[in-house]
């Protein structure tokens, strides 16, 4: 490349400029005494915990030759603890009293795309998180100095804490920017919190069972990358997932907001679910297929009480980006904004899911599996298959549910706002749950035995039933209503398939407003 083509090359970069939210943010924790006086307590923390290792090492007749690893297991617990702890709490207020409609703060006058907004608070996240981890390496480094820890198992260590963090925090800010009262965030933040605290003790327990075995001697074995790598690929889904889901939070009301949840969500699902068949491949016992099953219901489950909630109408900016070919319109129909486009893409995955899983069971049923390993000896358990037998009636009894209580609000409260539909499935589901033991209960009948009787379109009897032989009227119970709850629904569902056309230049709508 000659100079005029290396200056063309460079002339661009003088345009380019740091993300302004992570200047704006780093500015704000720079002056913030919250920051300051944890980082000063934290650091604190740090210095007692190895003190007192030393002065108890004093008083020992023998060497321990392992003091440095425990030292370093303790350090690890206190970075786990004040990383989940503060910073995820401290970006979530932040965020959160953003979001206040008093506040007519950067989310609602900047210019800046929703997604450069949140992306530059991960930043500022990202990097207040490697501020405390960079004030623990001097303690770390002093561990290394003594015996019991090597290099390998303290970058390995440190390496996953700060992305489970770096994780927590993208979930803090999703947490955030829902449109909920004060309130409700402040149970979501006690909620968050008990959760960071359950998941730096098991990030604890982890640190613990690599200092045992050590991670410089399990490099060489082919299963320890596999796994390293499973756990950045969930590390990293879960994260971007978080991300789609905050920017789709806080973009217009007017915009496209399902179309990169809905893509991103797919591609997740993709990425994990041929994730979870190489482990199968691999290792044929292997519980990850059945593992990447229950995960994606459960995320199926919280999309469907959003897609439900969709609006019908579209918005003009919505409608000047369908497509005007069938086919191309035929594929956006799945990821657009609506709620008939998403309950046909989450029947596709949900299907899709069920079935692929279902196939592995089965094939674990004959005695050998001939993989890339040779030939393997398993064997599965009936309760396996059992479990998906009742997992596929509960999936046809929450469809049953979302569609039910779709129609019941296009039917009886069509002036309500959309979010109605998701709160009538979530008390049609309840009710029916607790109104056949509060009959028994006031009718002195209520027992162990009746709970776990058949009660039909219970959702929650499937699971509580231990005679296997009750699940086909369930089966059948569940089939119907679901096929009567479409039968309802089939009109809507055709008129916004109709309604979901290209806006066209000789639109009313599309016109410009006269003047005078």
């Amino acid at each position: 490349m000659n100079v005029a083509g290396i200056k063309t090359h460079f002339a661009g970069w003088r345009d380019w400029e740091l993300n302004p939210i992570v200047v704006k943010e780093l500015r704000q924790a720079v002056r913030s005494r919250a920051v300051t006086i944890m980082l000063l307590l934290f650091l604190a923390g740090l210095f007692i915990t190895s003190l007192g290792f030393l002065i108890s090492q004093s008083f020992e007749v023998d060497a321990n030759l392992r003091l440095g690893g425990s030292m370093f297991s303790a350090f690890a617990g206190v970075l786990a603890f004040c990383s989940l702890l503060f910073i995820p709490l401290y970006l979530g207020i932040r965020v959160a009293v953003e979001r206040q409609t008093f506040n007519q703060d950067l989310l609602y006058v900047s210019t800046l795309s929703p997604a450069r907004i949140i992306f530059g608070k991960f930043l500022c996240g990202a990097y207040v998180t490697g501020l405390f981890f960079s004030a623990c390496m001097p303690f770390m480094a002093f561990t290394n100095l003594l015996r019991g820890v090597d290099l390998p198992t303290v970058f390995f260590i440190l390496a996953y804490l700060y992305l489970a963090v770096c994780a927590v925090n993208q979930g803090a800010i999703f947490l955030a920017c829902l449109p909920a009262s004060l309130p409700v965030k402040i149970l979501f933040a006690i909620i968050g919190l008990g959760f960071c605290v359950s998941l730096a003790g098991s990030l604890v327990g982890y640190s613990f069972l690599m200092m045992e075995e050590g991670v410089g001697a399990m490099m060489s074995h082919s299963t320890f990358w596999n796994n390293a790598m499973t756990f950045l690929a969930i590390i990293a889904a879960v994260t971007g997932l978080f991300f789609v889901l905050s920017v789709a939070l806080i973009a217009p009301p007017s915009a496209n907001r399902a179309l990169p949840v809905r893509l991103y969500f797919t591609g997740a699902w993709l990425v994990t679910g041929l994730i979870a068949l190489s482990w199968y491949w691999w290792q044929p016992v292997s519980p990850y297929v059945s593992v990447w099953e229950f995960l994606s219901f459960i995320l199926f489950l919280f999309a469907l009480l959003v897609v439900i909630s969709n609006a019908d109408q579209f918005s003009l900016r919505v409608r000047r980006t369908i497509p005007a070919n069938r086919f191309k319109r035929a594929f956006a129909f799945l990821f657009y904004n609506g709620a008939a486009g998403g309950l046909v893409w989450l029947v596709l995955l949900a299907l899709t899911t069920y079935f692929i899983t279902y196939a592995v069971l089965q094939a674990e049923l004959h005695p050998v599996h001939h993989t890339g390993r040779g030939a393997v000896v398993t064997t599965v358990d009936q309760s396996d298959l059992e479990f998906q037998y009742k997992l596929g009636i509960v999936l046809l009894y929450t469809f049953a549910y979302a569609l039910t209580a779709l129609f019941l609000h296009r039917r009886f409260w069509p002036q309500r706002p959309a979010k109605l539909s998701s709160l009538i499935a979530i008390i049609l589901a309840a009710a029916w749950a607790l109104m056949p033991g509060l009959i028994l209960f006031f009718a002195n009948k209520l027992s162990w035995q009746s709970i776990e009787g058949e009660q039909l379109g219970n959702v929650f009897n499937v699971f509580s039933m231990r005679d296997a032989s009750s699940l086909p009227p369930h089966l059948l119970f569940a089939s119907a209503w679901l096929a009567l709850a479409v039968l309802l629904n089939l009109r809507w569902f055709f008129r916004q398939v109709k309604n979901f056309a290209p806006l066209l230049p000789a639109d009313p709508e599309n016109q410009p407003p006269v003047i005078g």
